[in-house]
């Protein structure tokens, strides 16, 4: 397992999720027997020509001895197998995100699993502290997987691989069980001052000593902006809003949409929507050139 996370990590890897994926089901397998053979004292774990139980006969196994709980790992494992048996396909589609948000979440079951049945607690075994930092801008699996366009040219193993995600989720959810076999991720930076390197050199002088300082703030998610007088008031300035709530341009908005969407047109319908998000205050505003003077030329910035 945490071979497959350092290779995951490698800024530059051949087949990147082929290696991780094997890794990781090899992982679990070696878990699944150790799980089998520890707690499961009349279950045949070896046979009389040396071999053990398969992978899918030991995922089965500890399900069937394990109820509800396992459910999730179960399905995500199936989905995971699936695609090491599917390597072979060569899939040329981009599937890099719906792969990413498989197993980083497969990590984090199989994290629980080991400390809650052998007390092995993997985030003090390795002391990993990663980000996700990247050249490209994420986003949610949520938007390939149930976005039409995105699967238009798929694969017919591709879209098998897919729909097996959508039906492991399905069945969850009649299970009434909330975790997802996905991991959903963002990364959001709140910083009131700009760091500027005068604060950076004074923060690493030791000449002068200074109080340490607490400062306890509220964590806002899924901000919106709105005219209602009742809302709470959070004071944004000019400058930070268009650092972080409307950061996109009308040309940022048109390249995004040529990227996601294989069918997408710069049409009338286009321009018709856009002008509709132009007159929504909450997901567009004017950047003048000069903020000073509202007649000064202007910008549109979405978020």
């Amino acid at each position: 397992m945490i071979a497959s996370i350092e290779i995951h990590n490698k800024p530059m890897f051949p087949y990147r999720y082929e290696v991780c994926t094997l890794l990781i089901i090899n992982a679990w397998e070696l878990l699944l027997k150790a799980y089998i053979y520890r707690f499961l004292k009349g279950v045949k774990l070896f046979r009389k020509d040396g071999t053990t139980k398969p992978f899918e006969e030991c995922v089965s196994c500890v399900a069937g001895n394990s109820g509800k709980d396992f459910q999730v790992i179960k399905e995500s494992l199936g989905r995971l197998y699936d695609y090491r048996n599917s390597v072979a396909h060569f899939y040329l589609e981009d599937l890099n995100l719906i792969l990413y948000s498989l197993l980083k979440a497969n990590v984090v079951l199989y994290s629980d699993f080991i400390k809650r049945h052998f007390q092995v607690d993997l985030s003090q075994e390795t002391n990993l502290i990663l980000l996700p930092i990247g050249f490209s801008k994420p986003y949610s699996p949520v938007d390939f997987l149930f976005n039409d366009s995105s699967l238009a040219s798929a694969s017919e193993e591709v879209r098998r691989f897919i729909k097996g995600i959508v039906e492991s989720s399905q069945r969850l959810k009649s299970a009434g069980i909330e975790d997802s076999i996905l991991v959903e991720f963002r990364m959001n930076l709140t910083n009131e001052n700009r760091i500027k390197n005068a604060d950076i050199i004074a923060g690493i002088n030791n000449a002068q000593p200074s109080s340490n300082v607490i400062v306890i703030q509220n964590s806002l998610e899924n901000v919106w902006l709105t005219d209602d007088p009742s809302a709470k008031g959070i004071r944004i300035s000019e400058e930070d809003l268009f650092q972080t709530v409307f950061t996109e341009r009308y040309a940022d908005v048109v390249k995004e949409a040529r990227k996601r969407f294989v069918d997408f047109i710069q049409g009338k319908k286009f321009n018709e929507l856009m002008t509709h998000f132009k007159r929504d205050k909450s997901l567009c505003r004017p950047r003048f050139l000069d903020p000073a003077n509202p007649k000064s030329g202007k910008n549109s910035t979405f978020r």
